[in-house]
């Protein structure tokens, strides 16, 4: 069980399909999914829930409606009474990327942008930012290594309580024999996978109407 999902959002939900599929998720993510401004955001936030439930439905025994999520200590989720079955997800613009696995693992997926050097000196180790300034393909290798830095601290768990300067992704030597697994690139967006698991992920990459289609067989 090793499987990365990428949900492209375009185009985006009616407000009907929205609408219907709110009641699927918890009663406590729908209050925060009404309280955000924007429908993109909500959109996202549902999307993301969702697409966790139906990846565990199809590798567990667990109907999506049973599926009940609760969070560590460091706000990262877990699925509750099934601790070999272990998710990530992440979202940006009108990328959702979820990831599902038999252990720890951790996802990012972010908007190709400039690259702000700003940000390097003072989030990036010197390894990392070298590797970024020593380079003519500057943003793509930012986000390379942003998206690394950040699914590591969620396979680790804790967030932003671990310090994103605290370690490098270039580090050869760590006793959980880490791997950084590229998911998905395009001239958008980059997306890694932080896990123990030497081989990588199966991907797929879908659409909404898929994702629906997906969401009806699980129910």
């Amino acid at each position: 069980m090793f499987e990365a999902v990428i949900l492209t959002t375009i185009p985006e939900l009616t407000q009907k399909e929205f609408d219907d599929l709110l009641p699927l998720v918890s009663s406590e993510k729908q209050k925060r999914i009404k309280h955000f401004h924007f429908f993109w955001d909500a959109q996202n936030c549902l999307l993301g829930d969702l697409l966790a439930r139906v990846e565990i439905c199809r590798f567990t025994d667990i109907r999506m409606k049973q599926i009940e999520f609760a969070v560590n200590e460091y706000g990262k989720p877990f699925v509750v009474d099934k601790p070999r079955t272990q998710f990530n997800i992440s979202h940006t613009d009108h990328y959702i990327a979820c990831i599902i696995a038999d252990e720890p693992v951790g996802i990012d997926i972010e908007l190709i942008k400039n690259a702000d050097m700003k940000i390097a000196e003072r989030f990036f180790t010197p390894d990392e930012t070298a590797y970024i300034i020593d380079d003519k393909w500057q943003a793509n290798r930012f986000y390379e290594v942003w998206t690394k830095k950040e699914s590591r601290i969620k396979w680790e768990g804790k967030g932003l309580y671990k310090p994103l300067p605290s370690f490098s992704v270039f580090e050869s030597s760590n006793q959980e024999q880490l791997t950084y697994h590229k998911v998905f690139h395009n001239d958008k967006a980059i997306c890694h996978v932080c896990s123990t698991k030497q081989s990588p992920p199966s991907v797929k990459v879908i659409d909404t109407a898929t994702f629906i289609q997906r969401i009806i067989k699980c129910e």
